[in-house]
């Protein structure tokens, strides 16, 4: 069995802001990274602290 890594990535609010999440998220695809999840929210405090 192939060990497969995942990476957590988020974009920081100025990046959202600035509409650079397409551009973001090329970069990582000509990278060869495969996307696999996508997930916009606003985080709370808490999860803030965890990460």
């Amino acid at each position: 069995m192939a060990l497969r890594e995942r990476t957590f990535i988020m974009i920081k609010p100025d990046g959202v802001h600035r509409n650079l999440v397409g551009k973001i998220i090329s970069r990582f695809e000509e990278k060869g990274f495969k996307l696999v999840a996508m997930k916009f929210m606003q985080a709370s405090q808490g999860l803030l602290e965890k990460h």
